[in-house]
């Protein structure tokens, strides 16, 4: 998710329009209010410039940010496994829900 968070920073100071999505409300809140939860050198500083200039948006929605997207990037934690494997778990889960929000809009 990080990797991400950072890539949408950057494609915001490029000129797109980016919506940030993420299940845990206070960590929205706390990058709506600026503050990144993540240190980065220059990331706070273009979190504000570009949420400022209405580029970088934040929600939980994934329905809303789905609307009107030209590309979506899904970021999920992959943890190790016992036998050393990545368990893709979260990663299903997490195209379940988002495959479900984009049927309700393109069908």
């Amino acid at each position: 998710m990080y990797n991400l968070a950072v890539a949408g920073v950057c494609f915001a100071e490029m000129g797109h329009q980016v919506t940030c999505v993420d299940i845990d409300e206070e960590k929205v809140k706390l990058m709506k209010s600026g503050v990144s939860p993540i240190y980065e050198e220059g990331l706070e500083e273009l979190m504000q410039k570009n949420y400022s200039k209405s580029r970088l948006h934040y929600t939980t929605d994934y329905k809303a940010a789905y609307q009107n997207a030209d590309a979506i990037f899904i970021g999920v934690g992959t943890p190790e496994k016992l036998d050393g494997s990545a368990d893709l778990s979260y990663m299903k889960k997490r195209g379940d829900g988002s495959s479900a929000s984009l049927k309700t809009l393109w069908y």
